[in-house]
């Protein structure tokens, strides 16, 4: 089968044969333009005097048979290409019309029409290289259509995706299709076992060659009414006579605003209802409770919101327990000091085990080594590496200290739970931390500060800072010196501001003296979800706000919690105070050991799941622990039995092996074999024990209006495994190689010269012919 294209193009000769098509128009186009204005020229003086009339005609006669003289000078050529056209295979695509596709969500909007709209865009493509594509649609069953926006009556209730597809293979003509393009959600609502169907029907197409290209479509369909735990947030473990925040997220979606009741449980006692409003649509819902920790032991609780068959109950627990030794590891980054002071006070006590890093190199030089057997050498460069440790200090420390691998894991270790303070006190020590992994993880915003300071304005700095000691321009050195240095050595102290929100972390006693200080660093700003407890009484954050300096500043950071001081140790402080005083001590003390307090000890779950479905394997990972691995159980959690306890777990209850080992975090498996509520136990060898509740649900009720997303893994490893690409908003790399002109074989060229025949020579002659007889007889020869 061939194909004849005519095309039109331009061949210069003579010695403009060997010249570019720029070059040589640029050229010819010269001549022609010179050759214009000669004949206008040569026209405007004629030996005899013409009307005006006539020289127009001779003037455009003339140009005439220059234009022609130019056109074939360029050598237009007629060019005559024969191709033979590859045959290929037809393409099939296959729409899904299930209800999950055709389902509308709150704007109206199918995940059939997010498909249909991005395969649209690729159509054109498609028909170019494997031509007029074949149409399927299915659901249920599959129907042959002629269009792709047909919608043949197909049962609608279930989704069978590797049903339809082996379909469609039967059906391939002579030669097989050259490839499937399957427009779904790859929700197979048909099946138990989807990695089983998969690999049925890869093989299948891998045996008729023929690759499959899904695209999936999406909208914000979440199915029917619902409300969902998403996420769960408490500590593991707090001392006695405190207090804590539950945090929850909640995946809720509504038809419309409704009110809903929140019950919270704990131990024995049940608060009063809460009311809460959901809002209409797809939309996530925080909610935060404080609940107090009283006496040492377990502290069951459980949670029910909603109410009726659509409400949802899950469980916790608290370890309420005398903290240990609260473990700091202090890096101090220059001398100061402020850390002799700061470690004499914890270690005369012994609620506190300190363990100091020294790196006294210069910024922005290799850190050196003055470890002492009681030291460590540097800051951990992974996670498991500060997990011996609740507390880090960073002390008069630059950014340009640590290391990126160190700054991802001391973030990554706040973020599963672990504490860091940055003490800073004064300007110096805060270089550097504007944009860093740090900062990302601290409570306030750091300036960008212009460390080129020219060594003449330093000078005059100095100068003026002597000034303001009492200076002058006199001769008296000396007096002048003994007066600077008199005032240097007793700075004015200035008394911390409290916030309100400070009387979390002290007592009544402790904030009415408020801590005196000499030197501070200045930050930007607090960050949005930051509590500022002290601040400078007098001095502002910038010259562009109002706000007053930042002293003391906290938040949290995933699981973890930061904290920001920006004063000097207050050493000075307590040299102004007597002997017997104690105020100093028992301020680092209570910030100490509040920031400790629910840094937990044992084993823990990490970022363990919520709910999970039954047949489908599921991770556990836990933390802590010690050396050996914590012995981890499941069992059934009745969901009549009274307020959970912490009894050992019952003999029926299965024990998992731990699988292996991931940046120190043990790892379990674990297949649900039936829906209800579950609890995991893990118990390590000091009898140290964590429960985690996990709801599974039964794989088999999921539906078309299950709400579920579009399951994208299963569409790629679909393609993957049969040689072709989940299609997205761009034509695949393959098809743009297999496009027309690399489909189609050449078989010959004919190229007819315009310019050598019979019918540009009359014209010439014609035109020239005609110029002598007028010239002729206006007597111009």
């Amino acid at each position: 089968m061939s194909n004849i294209v005519h095309s039109f193009t331009w061949r210069f000769g003579g010695p403009l044969a060997d010249l570019s098509a720029v070059v040589a128009w640029t050229l010819l186009g010269t001549v022609a333009l010179a050759g214009l204005l000669w004949i206008i020229f040569s026209y405007q003086r004629t030996l005899v005097a013409l009307p005006r009339s006539r020289r127009t005609t001779l003037t455009s006669l003339r140009v005439l048979l220059w234009a022609v003289l130019i056109v074939a000078l360029a050598g237009p050529t007629q060019v005559e290409r024969t191709y033979a056209r590859r045959e290929t295979r037809p393409l099939a695509v296959v729409v899904d019309r299930s209800d999950s596709m055709t389902a509308p969500d709150n704007r109206g909007q199918r995940r059939l029409d997010d498909a249909l709209r991005r395969w649209r865009a690729l159509a054109p493509t498609a028909a170019r290289v494997f031509g007029s594509p074949r149409t399927f649609a299915f659901a249920d069953t599959v129907s042959a259509t002629d269009t792709l926006d047909q919608a043949p009556r197909l049962a609608t209730e279930h989704t069978r995706v590797f049903a339809s597809l082996q379909s469609v293979l039967d059906q391939a003509p002579s030669g097989g299709w050259s490839g499937i393009v399957l427009l779904t959600d790859g929700l197979d609502t048909s099946t138990d076992t989807p990695a089983d169907d998969l690999a049925r029907t890869a093989g299948a197409a891998l045996a008729a060659g023929t690759p499959v290209y899904p695209l999936s479509g999406h909208n914000r369909y979440a199915g029917g009414e619902f409300i969902s735990l998403r996420d769960l947030a408490l500590p593991a473990r707090v001392p006695p006579r405190s207090a804590f925040n539950l945090e929850i997220t909640l995946d809720t979606f509504q038809s419309k605003a409704r009110t809903v009741p929140i019950r919270l449980r704990i131990g024995d006692t049940w608060r009063e209802p809460e009311q809460v409003t959901l809002a209409s649509g797809r939309r996530a819902f925080a909610w935060t409770s404080e609940i107090p920790a009283t006496d040492e032991g377990p502290l069951p609780l459980e949670l029910r919101i909603g109410e009726g068959t659509r409400a949802f109950t899950t469980h916790a627990e608290v370890q309420v327990a005398r903290p240990d030794s609260t473990r700091i590891l202090y890096y101090q980054g220059a001398l100061d000091w402020g850390y002799r002071f700061l470690a004499d006070i914890l270690r005369r006590d012994p609620a506190f085990n300190l363990t100091p890093i020294f790196n006294l190199s210069p910024i922005g030089s290799p850190a050196a080594s003055h470890a002492t057997p009681s030291t460590l050498p540097d800051l951990p460069d992974t996670a498991a590496g500060l997990d011996a440790y609740d507390v880090v200090v960073l002390a008069n420390a630059s950014a340009d200290q640590f290391s990126s691998a160190q700054q991802t894991a001391l973030s990554t270790w706040v973020r599963a739970g672990g504490v860091v303070l940055f003490l800073a006190p004064d300007n110096d020590s805060s270089h550097g931390y504007a944009g860093t992994e740090l900062e990302k993880m601290l409570p306030v915003v750091f300036g960008r500060a212009d460390t080129s300071v020219p060594v003449d304005i330093a000078q005059n700095q100095f100068r003026q800072r002597m000034q303001q000691l009492g200076g002058s321009n006199s001769y008296e050195e000396s007096r002048f010196a003994a007066t600077a240095r008199t005032k240097s050595e007793r700075p004015k102290l200035t008394a911390f501001q409290w916030e309100p929100a400070a009387a979390t972390l002290f007592d009544a006693d402790q904030l009415q003296l408020a801590p005196l200080f000499a030197n501070y660093a200045t930050v930007e700003k607090a960050k949005p979800g930051a509590t500022v407890l002290a601040r400078h009484p007098t001095a502002r954050s910038s010259a562009e706000t109002d706000e007053r300096a930042i002293l003391l500043a906290i938040q949290r950071y995933g699981r973890g919690q930061s904290a920001a001081f920006t004063s000097d140790a207050l050493w000075r402080w307590k040299l102004s105070q007597t002997s017997t005083d104690r105020h100093v001590e028992t301020f680092w003390q209570n910030l100490f050991a509040w920031l400790g307090r629910e840094r937990p000890r044992g084993p823990r779950f990490d970022h363990a799941p919520l709910t999970a479905r039954t047949g489908r394997e599921i991770e556990l990972r836990l933390l802590g622990g010690g050396s050996t691995a914590p012995v981890l159980s499941v069992e059934r959690h009745e969901t009549n039995a009274a307020a959970p306890t912490l009894e050992a777990p019952a003999p029926e209850a299965a024990r998992l092996t731990a699988t292996g080992e991931d940046a120190g975090v043990r790892l379990y498996r674990w297949t649900p074999p039936a829906e209800g509520e579950w609890i995991l136990t893990a118990v390590d060898g000091a009898g140290r024990r964590a429960r985690h509740w996990i709801q599974v649900l039964n794989t088999t009720l999921l539906g078309e209006t299950s709400g579920l997303p579009a399951d994208d893994g299963l569409l790629q490893a679909l393609a993957q495994r049969t040689g072709g690409v989940a299609l997205g908003d761009t034509v695949p790399s393959a098809w743009r190689e297999a496009s027309f002109g690399h489909a189609a074989e050449l078989l010959r060229e004919r190229r007819r010269p315009l310019w050598h025949g019979a019918g540009l020579l009359i014209a010439l002659l014609l035109l020239y012919a005609t110029e002598l007889i007028l010239r002729r007889r206006w007597q111009l020869l």
